[in-house]
């Protein structure tokens, strides 16, 4: 009487569990780990010379929104004008729009005109609101062997709340050239840009009718 077959699924199992293994452990596997790249901060030094006359509102600043080739910690570049690309061996830290938030709530903190500022996602209750776009956020290469310089552009819009109303928008941009073509060159260049661009933004949001009316009567 013929025995029944066995399936041959039990006993090319142990082979396929260690080809497989051989496979992920391997040199060049299809889950070999993503290439590390060294992170880099921005740190934008502002200065409003004195501090700035104080006005009771406070702000929220909300988290940027972004274009998904900017909406990354990729730090990204520019050879032409329809092109985007990323540097191969460079990173931010946090992705362009948490460094561009951050970067706006300190500014208002160095100003010294807000008494109270911080993030929109924290759960505390303001008078006005910041949402910004980011636009640009990246080095232009305008020939092949020179430096790039840096762009960063916001598109900014005060809100008051509660009625959700636009009382104010603006537009602010900053190019700064790198001093040269290595990966810390351009990252100055960043910070130098980014730097321009969110003290304009408080000098702006600070200096709307709106937000002077709420200033508190001087004695």
């Amino acid at each position: 009487m013929t025995q029944p077959r066995r399936p041959m699924a039990r006993w090319f199992a142990p082979g396929l569990a260690i080809g497989l293994a051989a496979l992920i452990s391997g040199c060049g596997g299809i889950f070999s780990d993503t290439p590390h790249r060294p992170l880099y901060q921005l740190k934008p030094a502002v200065n409003f010379g004195a501090p700035m006359r104080p006005i009771a509102a406070q702000l929220l600043v909300a988290l940027p929104t972004a274009p998904t080739g900017l909406d990354t910690a990729r730090v990204a570049l520019s050879r032409a004008s329809m092109s985007l690309d990323y540097f191969a061996d460079a990173e931010w830290a946090d992705s362009a729009p948490i460094i561009v938030q951050s970067a706006l709530v300190d500014a208002f903190e160095k100003s010294g005109a807000v008494p109270a500022v911080g993030r929109d996602n924290a759960g505390l209750r303001a008078d006005f609101i910041l949402e910004t776009e980011l636009r640009d956020f990246t080095a232009v290469y305008d020939s092949p062997n020179s430096p790039p310089r840096v762009t960063v552009a916001l598109t900014l819009k005060l809100i008051k709340i509660p009625e959700r109303k636009i009382v104010a928008q603006q537009r602010v941009i900053r190019q700064q050239p790198a001093a040269g073509t290595t990966i810390p060159d351009i990252v100055n260049a960043f910070n130098a840009a980014l730097s321009g661009t969110v003290e304009e933004a408080v000098r702006w949001a600070v200096g709307i009718p709106a937000l002077l009316s709420s200033r508190p009567s001087v004695s």
